[in-house]
């Protein structure tokens, strides 16, 4: 014989609430706690002694909540590595999971591939309600379609990138231009007058803002030069021979701080001294204490987290702005005189 399986309206009434008290407590927490502790572990007692288990369907049509944020990250062939091998990502991720660890949301893993530009699922997961929300980590300039989904007013947070103008999107990003200004200002104290910039093409937002501000810091500093050179156009080897020219640059201001540990190698390869001769700053990192670059450090987990609470924020009321910029923090290392810290390599 099969038993017959419990209902919401059987836990309802041996608890002596209403269906809508039940629901409260069972499928939404933050509600729930507008209700009475010993109504919450009655209602809880009597789902346990009834086996009940809610439907997620059924909860779907009542909450009009699927109960899923996304996480929208490039494939694999866009950032040509795997993906999980990016500690700023590996970072992010751990914020976005202490943003969700006490709310009602689980986490949905989404790629963005031609599929889901193709078949416009930035639209469609959200409006079929397979998701409540989007979070995007890697969005670019280039990517034009996410002006659609903005305008409709579907709730989308980006995170560390923006695909356009800042004030037209919601976003949770790093203080880049405050982390290129620190970086500039640290080497002009050092009496640098030239500087060589080694740039970055792939991620074209954060590239942007830094050359924004390289480019406010110059209109400032008439007295200072900022050499450009592009790290991949060279076979990502800097130009060692620029350094032996008569009023070269005294100084490297690095994108990030792989450029900054190349920047370092390649220099001591050729017998030019390190921070004597030659002073290095990378102005985008995860790495702190384990760094003997001196270095802008990004702080990728509070952004995940912030992101994922302005997110459901705008799930529950999306007609808002959000925007956030996380701070920075600055870590001394052996590339730059007068060191607070040096660690040993």
């Amino acid at each position: 014989m099969i038993s017959k399986k419990s209902t919401i309206r059987d836990v309802s009434q041996l608890a002596g609430v209403s269906i809508s008290t039940v629901s409260r407590v069972l499928n939404n927490r933050e509600k729930a706690r507008t209700i009475p502790a010993e109504v919450r572990k009655r209602v809880l007692a009597c789902a346990e002694q009834l086996n009940y288990v809610p439907n997620a369907n059924a909860r779907r049509v009542f909450t009009h909540r699927a109960g899923i944020i996304g996480l929208l990250v490039p494939s694999h062939t866009r950032m040509n590595m795997h993906i999980f091998e990016d500690g700023h990502l590996t970072r992010l991720i751990s914020g976005v999971e202490a943003g969700i660890e006490n709310s009602d949301f689980r986490l949905l893993l989404i790629f963005n591939d031609k599929r889901f530009m193709d078949d416009r699922e930035y639209m469609s997961l959200i409006q079929s309600q397979n998701i409540d929300g989007l979070l995007v980590w890697g969005a670019q300039p280039s990517e034009t379609f996410w002006q659609e989904p903005v305008e409709a007013g579907l709730p989308i947070v980006f995170a560390v990138t923006v695909p356009g103008p800042l004030e037209q999107y919601n976003y949770t990003i790093n203080a880049t231009r405050a982390g290129t200004r620190k970086a500039l200002e640290l080497l002009a104290s050092h009496g640098h007058r030239r500087i060589l910039q080694l740039h970055e093409t792939r991620n074209a937002f954060l590239e942007r803002q830094m050359d924004a501000e390289i480019a406010e810091f110059l209109r400032e500093r008439p007295g200072i030069t900022i050499d450009v050179q592009d790290i991949r156009s060279s076979g990502d080897e800097i130009a060692v021979p620029l350094f032996r020219r008569p009023g070269a640059p005294t100084a490297v201001l690095a994108y990030n701080y792989s450029m900054g540990v190349e920047a370092y190698g390649r220099l001591a390869e050729a017998g030019i001294r390190v921070p004597d001769e030659i002073e290095i700053v990378s102005c985008y990192s995860y790495q702190s204490r384990k760094s003997w670059v001196s270095t802008v450090v990004v702080d990728d987990y509070e952004i995940g987290r912030t992101a994922v609470k302005n997110l459901q924020k705008l799930i529950e009321s999306p007609d808002r702005r959000l925007q956030a910029e996380i701070p920075f923090s600055f870590f001394f290392g052996q590339t730059t005189r007068n060191a607070a810290d040096v660690p040993t390599p």
